[in-house]
């Protein structure tokens, strides 16, 4: 299945991604998947499950830890940085535009009556997507009503991954088959002491970094980092959590700015934690945007990496691969259930609906590639504005 791929190669795939994935990581997964599984095969569906299991149990942003670790997979520590600045750099873009812009709630309008056309077809990949996961990666009628029950829960109850995870491994372990674990190598000249070097390197690069800044973008940095360490559950569970820091504790933004700042943080491709970015911005320029953005998601991309080696070396145990059998549909619901996420926000109408059912018909039936779909979606969005 693996392949050799450029860097170069990977920064344009994820460049595109991080520009055309809306909708939070189980959309941006859903498209990694249709990229480089499905289209490209230099990624086996495998090591993206393992990187989605391995970001649920860690604090941090879920999708950029998810990157960060495909990405060193596939080039090592050049993959992981170059994977994980491409993702970003979309997103962190147009919220540092939106953030300087003196009429961003114009603006705002315009943008969302674009995505309004866009997201349909993100919808459509996930469908896809997860149709061809459903298909490849389950083999047992007792998965099929874990993600029925697991979707059920979704839409009628708040529970989060952590929780189904836990219900998913309780399944596993009764009703999941004994067998080899089976679990992917990180890479196969990724050494724990290459691993290490790169991980301390970065760690006192954030620390030189953190001791030659001024107030506030040291505490900037010293915050988002704290954040990004500490809760776990993603983008959405970190929101009030960061809301009480930045609007209450330090009053870096206000209420109304950081209620953009989440908005913008839904429309715009990518994680919803690049809102970071723009209340960096706001409060410490093009520096505090930039230093936000490093904080909110190295130093949990770090404790990814680390993570995903002692995952590795997991012994090959067959309880413990029926535990992973039942996780297995948890994940895959949730990337299912990312499909109702993604439309919600502009509505279940007959443009929607019908705008999705064609783009999936297009690229399950005809092959057409999501990128056109998304192109052409967009020129016919500039007329309805």
């Amino acid at each position: 299945m693996k392949k050799n791929i450029s860097l170069f190669d990977l920064a344009k795939i994820f460049l595109v991604l991080g520009s055309s994935a809306f909708g939070g990581y189980t959309s941006l997964v859903a498209m990694i998947q249709s990229e480089l599984v499905d289209k490209r095969k230099i990624l086996s569906q495998q090591k993206i499950y393992d990187g989605i299991l391995i970001a649920s149990l860690l604090p941090g942003p879920l999708a950029v830890n998810v990157v960060t670790y495909i990405g060193y997979g596939l080039r090592g520590w050049p993959g992981a940085i170059v994977c994980g600045i491409s993702i970003l750099l979309p997103a962190c873009s147009i919220m540092t535009i939106m953030a300087h812009a003196s009429s961003v709630f114009f603006d705002v309008m315009i943008f969302k009556s674009v995505i309004a056309f866009l997201i349909p077809v993100v919808a459509a990949v996930i469908l896809n997507v997860s149709l061809k996961m459903v298909q490849n990666g389950l083999n047992s009628y007792w998965q099929i009503i874990l993600i029925v029950l697991t979707l059920s829960s979704l839409i009628f109850t708040s529970i989060n991954l952590v929780t189904s995870i836990v219900i998913g491994g309780l399944f596993g372990l009764v009703f999941g088959e004994k067998k080899s674990l089976n679990i992917q190598e990180l890479g196969s000249i990724r050494s724990v002491k290459y691993l290490l070097i790169g991980v301390i390197a970065c760690i006192l690069l954030m620390l030189v970094f953190f001791f030659l800044l001024s107030h506030p973008h040291d505490t900037l940095l010293m915050e988002f980092s704290k954040v990004s360490l500490t809760l776990f559950g993603g983008g959405y569970v970190m929101i009030q959590a960061i809301n009480d820091l930045v609007v209450n504790h330090w009053s870096w933004v206000s209420s109304d700015e950081f209620n953009q700042a989440i908005a913008l943080g839904q429309l715009t491709p990518g994680p919803i934690l690049v809102s970071a970015t723009y209340i960096g911005f706001k409060a410490g320029g093009l520096l505090g945007a930039f230093v936000a953005t490093i904080g909110i998601f190295l130093p949990a991309a770090l404790l990814m990496l680390l993570a995903g080696y002692v995952f590795r070396m997991l012994p090959d145990d067959k309880v413990i691969s029926a535990v992973f059998s039942g996780i297995k549909p948890i994940v895959f619901a949730f990337i299912l259930f990312s499909a109702y996420v993604v439309l919600k926000p502009i509505g279940f109408d007959f443009q929607s609906i019908g705008l999705t059912i064609i783009a999936f018909i297009m690229i399950n039936y005809l092959k057409v590639n999501f990128l056109w779909l998304m192109l052409s979606s967009g020129i016919l969005a500039l007329f309805f504005i």
